[in-house]
């Protein structure tokens, strides 16, 4: 039996079947199947208050950051405990001062190797730190917590920790462009500006809540 003669049946099915399908055949890749499935199905008829589309789109947006962050935060703790790790070996080599006339100045790339890895921490922690920061500008204009919609998911807890952590132990902007610089690899020309900021990633937050929020309210088509 071909496609075009199985197709012909799509419409009998039902929508739990319907869902199914359209669900192996997203996760095999077949386009062209997933999107007759789709046509052939039955429309719905919806009443929903006029807000659902920012209400949708944000409950979305919440989630996704709540992720990002997450594995934000487990990046910083894992970077910090290596770098503890790393300390702890090189104690005896760093005592005996064998790297100390290779690293005498500060733009040397020649670093001990704990520095390194404290180093990439910090800069964990900045990434975090910024990436939260971006998330609470985007909330304030809504009056709403930033954790809100958070409250009962599993990791919480161990995310403020790390927030709070980084408060005190990321590098500020100013040393994140340092490190940068310094860890750039040959022939890139230096930065002048710190690439990730607060005020850049609440933006970009709010285009994409914009932009959600017209996907949930019909502006760009149905998107199956």
């Amino acid at each position: 039996m071909n496609a075009n003669a199985v197709a012909r049946h799509y419409g009998s099915l039902t929508p739990e079947e319907r869902f199914r399908l359209i669900l192996a055949a997203s996760g095999r890749g077949d386009d062209a199947e997933r999107t007759r499935l789709v046509s052939a199905a039955p429309r719905l008829t919806l009443a929903r208050p006029d807000h659902t589309p920012f209400a949708q789109a944000f409950h979305e947006l919440a989630l996704l950051i709540f992720i990002e962050l997450s594995d934000a935060a487990a990046s910083f703790s894992e970077a910090l405990d290596h770098a503890d790790l790393v300390a702890a070996e090189d104690e005896g080599e760093a005592a005996a001062g064998e790297e100390a006339a290779e690293l005498a100045s500060e733009g040397s790339r020649k670093r001990p190797t704990w520095q390194r890895c404290l180093d990439l921490a910090l800069g964990f922690g900045f990434l975090l730190r910024t990436k939260a920061g971006g998330w609470k500008l985007f909330c304030e204009p809504l009056n709403v917590p930033p954790c809100q919609l958070w409250q009962g998911l599993p990791g919480l807890n161990r995310l403020q920790r790390a927030l709070s952590l980084a408060e005190s132990v990321a590098f500020a902007p100013e040393g994140f462009l340092r490190w940068l610089n310094r860890t750039r690899p040959k022939g890139c020309p230096e930065l002048r500006d710190v690439p990730l900021t607060v005020e850049g990633i609440a933006a970009a937050t709010e285009s994409l809540f914009r932009e959600q929020a017209a996907w949930w309210d019909g502006e760009k088509g149905y998107r199956p």
